[in-house]
């Protein structure tokens, strides 16, 4: 098997929050940031040292859906809503069940939404993009479902 055929497409996903699984056409700034102090050594010349500074601000989600009319699944997250019982995304093969990689934060709050123009010259959907803080995200890689 070629490593071509092994790559995760980014196309298929499931994301879950607060143990509700929902759908979502987009999701973006999947990332983890952590900041460091650079710390010099009286009389060191030759290293540095770098320790981990404590979390200034959290990092950020941002999904995508189409809204529907007659929709409620999605109707709660507005801003100050809390995910207490945390987030949950999984990049999905082609086949199979097994996740390739999943993403996963213990909490989150929704920060910001908003819709994207109103425009009656155009008959495109509208979307509405949920921005979401978190504390931090784990990443599993699943050799399986490559």
């Amino acid at each position: 098997m070629s490593m071509q055929n092994n790559l995760a497409k980014s196309t298929k996903f499931k994301v879950i929050l607060n143990g509700m699984p929902l759908g979502f056409s987009k999701v973006s700034n999947i990332s983890a940031t952590m900041e460091f102090e650079t710390v010099v050594e009286g009389g060191v010349n030759d290293r540095v040292h770098y320790l981990p500074k404590p979390r200034q601000s959290m990092d950020k989600l941002v999904l995508e859906y189409g809204i529907a009319s007659g929709e409620l699944t999605r109707t709660t997250l507005t801003a100050g809503y809390e995910l207490s019982k945390g987030i949950i995304i999984m990049v999905m093969p082609d086949s199979g069940a097994v996740p390739t990689a999943t993403y996963q934060a213990n909490w989150g709050i929704v920060t910001k939404w908003e819709i994207d123009t109103l425009d009656a010259t155009n008959s495109g959907l509208l979307i509405k993009k949920i921005e979401i803080s978190h504390n931090g995200l784990t990443e599993t890689i699943n050799k399986i479902g490559l």
